[in-house]
């Protein structure tokens, strides 16, 4: 297998009974997984046991898997609707904020300097703060097309909403989160003064 083997590589050897293989895909969308968990549940244990029960629901489903889309979309799937299962089985009382938020787009850092960089780093972690605000679906939405560069197709295959209203939503969210960012950016500004 070539050093860096393509999810369909992955899964052929998986189906095979090469575990190494599948510890790549783990390791390869674990990240992404635990991010669409966490933004459903908002708590990080329960995230995790969601997580990880995503991945033994696709190691005993991967036969089933018939690539008529990707592969991360089909995973995407599963993670937000266990997400989504954990939430209702536990019974969680999730907040939603009624002033929904929305996404700023954040360029890549490998090419600024330190100062750049740290700042860079401030303003995502802002975002991901507005974003666990989000009601969980919003905040998958935002998620999967801002974070994990879904597109809107995918993100309506994965949510079970149709295309028209992920882009209304998308549209709604990202100008109220870009209106949060610009108060909260105010209110430090007028804190340092």
């Amino acid at each position: 297998m070539s050093a860096n083997p393509s999810d369909g590589q992955l899964i052929d050897a998986v189906i095979a009974g090469d575990q190494a293989s599948y510890r790549s895909l783990v390791e390869r969308y674990q990240n992404y997984i635990f991010t669409i968990t966490y933004n459903v549940l908002k708590n990080r244990e329960e995230a995790e046991e969601a997580a990880q029960d995503v991945f033994i629901k696709v190691y005993k489903t991967l036969r089933s898997f018939e690539r008529k889309s990707k592969f991360s979309t089909w995973l995407y799937t599963i993670a937000f609707r266990t997400a989504l299962d954990y939430q209702k089985k536990k019974k969680y009382n999730t907040q939603s904020i009624d002033s929904e938020e929305s996404f700023l787009q954040i360029e890549d850092t490998k090419s600024l300097n330190p100062d750049q960089t740290m700042h860079k780093a401030d303003l995502r972690e802002k975002l991901k703060l507005a974003i666990q605000k989000l009601k969980p679906n919003d905040a998958s939405i935002i998620t999967l097309f801002y974070l994990h560069e879904k597109s809107v197709q995918e993100v309506a295959q994965i949510m079970d909403l149709t295309v028209s209203n992920v882009k209304t939503k998308l549209h709604r969210l990202r100008e109220s989160l870009r209106k949060q960012l610009e108060n909260q950016l105010k209110t430090e500004i007028q804190d340092l003064l």
